[in-house]
């Protein structure tokens, strides 16, 4: 049963550099920033960055939970990333009444979104 559409959908997860190796291994993206702390502090970030694809997830579980079955045929996200995450983040996304979906890193200072995106459903 499809949620009601009118109220705003929240998902929350921590990430971990465990999640991480994990989700690499099923997709085998090997890339170093993914992996090497020390690289990525000297790069400039606060530790290795968890993969897009990944992150996006539940963005797709919202959009499962708003439509229902119907995502999974006329249903499609497009998200841009503005900002990484990292281990030991608290990743929290949003899907608003009006489609817009919005990442955040809550357990960071002054926290601007990390992905910024619209959900739809095409027309029967």
């Amino acid at each position: 049963m499809a949620h009601d559409k009118s109220a705003a959908l929240e998902h929350k997860v921590r990430m971990t550099q465990e999640k991480i190796d994990r989700y690499g291994k099923l997709n085998g993206d090997w890339d170093i920033l993914h992996y090497d702390h020390d690289y990525c502090i000297k790069r400039g970030f606060r530790g290795t960055l968890a993969h897009g694809m990944h992150n996006m997830a539940p963005a797709i579980d919202l959009a499962l939970e708003k439509y229902g079955k119907d995502f999974y045929y006329r249903g499609q996200i497009s998200v841009r990333w503005t900002g990484p995450v990292c281990p030991g983040d608290d990743q929290v996304t949003v899907l608003d009444p009006k489609d817009n979906v919005v990442a955040k890193v809550e357990n960071l200072p002054g926290s601007r979104p990390i992905m910024v995106g619209k959900s739809t459903l095409r027309p029967k």
